[in-house]
């Protein structure tokens, strides 16, 4: 199945490091946008509008508004509709037979990398994670699913002891980079608080032109990681002491992906599937 995007009224995509929740008691999505002083949050809302073609008219998306270098404290987005909707509180797209290495449905929210499939019972959430400040994104009566899949990178799962050794090794495949919200309704509001300071977009339904708000936590600094698992486990951990690190299979990867530069050089962050509640 793929997703028919294009019924939308707006379509919301998170790439970056930030921990993918959905909470059945406030019945809504939420993701905690992870500001480690080394990732910098932008977001970007653009609306279509036609322009005039060679034969014929064109449709180009324009910037509505754009936030860019956000601080780190703060922050909060939140993102609903107004009218009637597709969805009511939260939907997620997961194929319950999903195989991360035969798949061929690159939308299945199960790309996304699920600490609760690594963990199990054990995830616990620790008390490091004060330390750590958050933004929030609140999206009420979304359908989430997986937007991209890098089909490029391959990775392997290293399962590692309380004291950082290495106890078993494994393939793991292919991981989501972004992750896609639908929102189809007769209205959608998005409210972005910085500080004391509130600005509220509403965006009425245009059949065939949804509008695009993207939310981007990337880290592009020349040393930065591919892997964003570290960080993670600042804010969860494993009552064992168990992790668990994504390394880059160099012999499954695309090789034009890794060449010209060291694996560590890639920038590569990954929002995570998390908890709930």
């Amino acid at each position: 199945m793929s997703i028919t995007e294009s019924t939308a009224t707006a379509l919301v995509r998170f790439t970056g490091m930030g921990i993918v929740n959905f909470s059945k008691s406030r019945n809504r999505g939420e993701i905690e946008v992870v500001r480690d002083g080394k990732h910098t949050l932008n977001v970007r809302i653009q609306k279509p509008v036609f322009k005039n073609g060679l034969e014929r008219d064109i449709i180009v998306y324009e910037d509505v508004n754009v936030y860019e270098n956000l601080p780190d404290a703060g922050v909060e987005i939140s993102i609903t509709t107004n009218g009637n909707s597709a969805v009511e509180g939260f939907e997620v797209y997961r194929n319950e037979n999903f195989d991360r290495l035969t798949s061929e449905d690159y939308n299945d929210f199960n790309w996304v990398v699920s600490l609760e499939n690594l963990h199990g019972d054990n995830l616990v959430k620790d008390k490091k994670s004060d330390a750590f400040p958050t933004s929030l994104v609140i999206i009420e009566n979304g359908f989430f699913y997986a937007h991209k899949l890098d089909t490029n990178l391959f990775f392997e799962k290293v399962e590692k002891d309380a004291d950082g050794n290495e106890k078993a090794r494994e393939v793991f495949g292919n991981v989501a980079e972004t992750v896609g919200v639908k929102l189809e309704a007769d209205e959608v509001a998005c409210k972005i608080k910085i500080g004391d300071a509130e600005e509220v977009h509403k965006f009425e339904r245009v059949n065939g032109l949804p509008v695009r708000i993207e939310i981007v936590n990337m880290d592009y600094n020349e040393d930065a990681v591919y892997s964003d698992m570290p960080e993670y486990y600042k804010y969860f951990g494993d009552v064992s002491g168990t992790s668990f690190e994504l390394e880059i299979s160099k012999e499954n990867s695309d090789s034009d992906r890794l060449r010209g530069g060291a694996v560590g050089d890639l920038v590569f962050c990954h929002p995570i599937d998390g908890p709930g509640d």
